[in-house]
């Protein structure tokens, strides 16, 4: 988007598989996702098109970019924490261009990162102090320290935010989240399938997401280890956090 003023104009036939050199990425399960504009093909977590796209961004852009999303950089949070990385350099080879457009290659990112970014996304780009206290009292019940959100800059522009926004309601609506789009309130999210060894068939799932009721909303963040795919197993569990969440919230007392 950043590199791309024109990116609402993005189109990709994709085949199910992409071929740079002696390199291919493939679709999970193959699959052949036709022709696709920017929103479909994140909505459809399609690595052919991502695969393209990396092979056309400026690497001291690409990593300009992640830096400022906090990649290679210390987090705001008091509490023990392994740092994301993004090691992309110039010059990197197409395959590992095309990996890393992907979230494979050697990019690393903890739950704890990705929950922080989705946040900031759904705060109109601002990013908040990760808390988890919210007051320490004494033994009679009287306050001895409280803690309230702080905001520590932002991420991104409000736009920004705004359109990844709107994607990430299309992976719900119609995409690889879609086991979440029946909850009766509106949800934003991204499946991930992350190869974590030289064994394609073994994959962390993932999903992050948020919900946009405008109101009291929360982000949820999965990591399923060792299991498979982000849509079969994190969504899952991310569909009863959000159903606990929201029964919570309307319920009656």
């Amino acid at each position: 988007m950043r590199e791309n003023p024109d990116y609402e104009n993005f189109s990709f036939r994709c085949s199910g598989s992409l071929t740079e050199g002696n390199y291919t990425i493939r679709c999970y399960g193959g699959t052949s996702h036709g022709q696709e504009d920017l929103k479909t093909a994140f909505a459809k977590s399609c690595n052919s098109a991502f695969a393209s796209i990396g092979l056309s961004l400026d690497e001291t852009s690409f990593a300009d970019t992640c830096e400022s999303l906090l990649f290679n950089s210390d987090l705001p949070f008091d509490l023990t924490y392994s740092k994301s990385s993004f090691p992309l350099e110039d010059g990197a080879v197409p395959a590992e261009r095309m990996m890393t457009a992907i979230g494979q290659g050697e990019t690393v990112v903890t739950p704890l990162h990705m929950a922080m970014i989705v946040q900031s996304i759904a705060n109109d780009g601002v990013l908040m102090k990760p808390y988890v206290l919210e007051r320490v009292e004494n033994h009679s019940g009287g306050t001895v320290d409280s803690y309230s959100p702080k905001s520590c800059g932002t991420l991104m522009t409000a736009d920004e935010a705004e359109t990844i926004t709107e994607y990430m309601k299309a992976v719900v609506e119609d995409g690889t989240g879609r086991k979440l789009n029946d909850l009766g309130f509106s949800i934003a999210g991204k499946t991930g399938t992350a190869e974590y060894s030289s064994d394609k068939s073994k994959s962390h799932a993932w999903f992050v997401g948020f919900s946009d009721t405008g109101d009291s909303d929360i982000v949820v963040c999965v990591l399923v280890e060792e299991k498979g795919s982000g849509s079969e197993y994190a969504v899952p569990v991310a569909r009863q956090v959000f159903s606990a969440w929201y029964a919570q919230e309307n319920s009656l007392w």
